[in-house]
């Protein structure tokens, strides 16, 4: 966004959700064939197989079936908030959409960019709390739970039940 690069760094938050949507997919709800799917090595086949797996809105939802059996509410529900606010206009930012075209042409308001970048803080806190998760060490994943209300003025509002 500093740089003038906003379709960029739109296109690549989608990027990051996705890659955030999988880790945890593969933390708290992929099966072992999934997983085995993805361990392979590269071949054409099994690039064909990878091919097989959920979409995001597939893995968010898998998720969901687990909630209060090994996932944590509150990380579904911040996968979720996110791509029910996000996800149309990322998919026409990496698309060629109308909003790319319109940014283009009427440029970045103030409150789109900095929405922009309290969305893409919330998505760098995500995938620190998932990291700090997989430590499996309370002193690391403790303090991460308290990032969210301490700098709650740069990143994206939580809904009233995740608060």
């Amino acid at each position: 966004m500093a740089l003038g690069l906003g379709t960029s760094a739109v296109s690549l938050m989608r990027l990051q959700f996705e890659a955030l949507t999988r880790a945890m997919w593969l933390i708290y709800a992929a099966s072992d064939q999934a997983i085995a799917k993805l361990l392979a090595p590269l071949t054409p086949d099994s690039e064909r197989a990878a091919k097989s797996l959920p979409s995001v809105s597939e893995m968010i939802e898998q998720m969901g079936r687990r909630v209060g059996r090994g996932v944590p509410s509150a990380a579904h529900e911040m996968l979720v908030q996110f791509k029910d606010v996000s996800w149309h206009a990322m998919n026409s930012f990496v698309h060629g959409g109308i909003h790319p075209l319109r940014r283009s042409a009427d440029g970045f308001p103030v409150d789109l960019a900095l929405q922009v970048l309290r969305n893409a803080n919330g998505l760098t806190t995500m995938t620190g709390m998932a990291l700090a998760i997989l430590t499996g060490d309370e002193a690391v994943s403790k303090p991460m739970s308290k990032i969210q209300p301490e700098f709650a003025d740069c990143l994206p509002e939580l809904r009233k039940q995740l608060m």
